[in-house]
């Protein structure tokens, strides 16, 4: 007989949400944050390198990364846009040493990494690789490479800004379907304007009512009991179809402006209460 022991239950797992009021205020209201300090640090890097410390030099010189300073709802932040995979890799580890970055998987493509660089110990920086989001071709997502590189780098961007405001303003980020299903969400509206269920059971690696091996969604469930998938997989397909009806229905909770107060409802709610969008 099989040992259903190991791990978390359904219930715990569809019982995550973070403990926020739905967000009632006037769009934009006390948005967006001030700055964390150190993005000051990095206005006046980026403004003139030489002054920066020498291993941040090293990285502003390299023509494989570029860095912008990004205006999110939660303060401006740092990205990091890099053309080759060994250089996000290297940057990686230089940002976070010994934090677990000496192998990356190839389908990670996207960090918001919290410095322990001596010379940058508890600055935040977004990290992304250009390629296609979610490892998928153009030729799978039936749009041209060029064309879906471009929209693969404007949805990790947003994927992780939804992180970040998450983390600044809720109090908290996890890797889990209910955090990934509000940053996504947030991707696929500013690089396509809508929400569309179907994508996003390819961006997880759905297929067919099951969980493709190596896909996104094994990873946020793996500490489910075995016994527990099938129900999670379940609520959240229910919670993906709701959401999209929901955003058809709602187009003016696909404006930008309006995307603070949808990643709230989203994390508030949890993946069950999803499904109660009206």
């Amino acid at each position: 007989m099989a040992d259903f022991s190991e791990g978390i239950s359904a219930r715990e797992y569809l019982d995550h949400r973070y403990g926020v009021r739905e967000c009632s205020e006037p769009e934009g209201s006390g948005l967006p944050l001030d700055d964390e300090d150190f993005v000051r640090e990095w206005e006046a890097w980026l403004d003139d390198p030489e002054s920066a410390p020498s291993d941040v030099r090293d990285v502003l010189s390299d023509e494989t990364i570029s860095f912008r300073l990004e205006t999110t709802p939660a303060g401006r932040l740092p990205v990091a846009y890099t053309t080759s995979r060994n250089s996000f890799e290297r940057l990686a580890r230089m940002l976070y040493p010994g934090g677990g970055m000496t192998e990356i998987p190839a389908s990670v493509n996207a960090f918001t990494i919290k410095a322990k660089h001596p010379d940058l110990h508890g600055h935040r920086l977004i990290l992304l690789h250009r390629m296609g989001y979610s490892a998928l071709s153009g030729d799978e997502m039936g749009i041209a490479e060029e064309e879906w590189i471009e929209k693969s780098r404007i949805i990790r961007l947003h994927h992780e800004i939804s992180h970040y405001f998450s983390l600044r303003v809720l109090g908290g980020m996890r890797n889990h379907a209910l955090d990934e299903i509000a940053a996504d969400c947030a991707g696929q509206l500013a690089a396509f304007g809508t929400f569309s269920a179907s994508t996003q059971k390819r961006f997880f690696g759905i297929s067919e009512g099951r969980v493709l091996p190596g896909g996104r969604f094994s990873f946020y469930i793996k500490r489910l009991r075995a016994d527990s998938t099938d129900e999670v997989l379940e609520e959240t397909e229910s919670a993906l179809s709701t959401l999209e009806n929901y955003l058809s229905r709602n187009s003016d909770m696909t404006r930008e402006s309006a995307r603070p107060r949808l990643i709230t409802r989203l994390l508030a709610a949890g993946i069950r209460g999803i499904r109660d969008l009206q």
